[in-house]
């Protein structure tokens, strides 16, 4: 006799990101490119910032014989720079990545509240023939967050934010 048991609940946070948290009607999400799913902790011991790149679901598949190699890059906001780049690695052929990446950033804990986490999930193909590889974004604010404990939650992915 097999017994099954269901996983534990997976704490969620309130939804305080204007239309970035999962819509309880769409599966693709708001914008119907996806939805992204990450755990965000803030270490006071070890002074960082810890993210854990779950998994993507339901990317959208434009043309059945070009699908997805996703990745997703994260920057730390406001700065844009090399030294706050961080990506995950790249699944082939997928619409619904798992990764369960873990990326850390050094940081003091007053620094929190004036960061930003940018989430892009790109394609190492030609998914779009626009000539942008980004298939969405998620702009997760820090300071909507108490980081002292695990925040899992899921974001829509949200059209690429023009940087002009």
């Amino acid at each position: 006799m097999t017994v099954t048991t269901a996983p534990p609940p997976v704490e969620s946070s309130p939804p305080t990101l204007r239309n970035r948290m999962l819509s309880d009607t769409s599966s693709a999400g708001e914008a119907g490119l996806g939805r992204i799913q990450l755990t965000l902790r803030y270490s006071v011991q070890r002074q960082r910032l810890i993210i854990v790149v779950h998994k993507i679901a339901n990317l959208p598949l434009r043309d059945p014989a070009n699908i997805p190699d996703p990745y997703v890059k994260l920057y730390l906001l406001p700065e844009r720079s090399k030294d706050s780049k961080r990506k995950t690695e790249t699944v082939k052929d997928n619409c619904n990545p798992v990764y369960d990446h873990t990326i850390e950033y050094i940081m003091s804990q007053g620094e929190l509240n004036s960061k930003q986490l940018e989430v892009s999930v790109v394609t190492r193909k030609g998914l779009f023939s626009s000539g942008s590889p980004v298939i969405g974004q998620a702009l997760v604010n820090l300071a909507d967050y108490d980081l002292n404990k695990a925040v899992t939650s899921w974001y829509d992915l949200l059209p690429e934010v023009s940087r002009d």
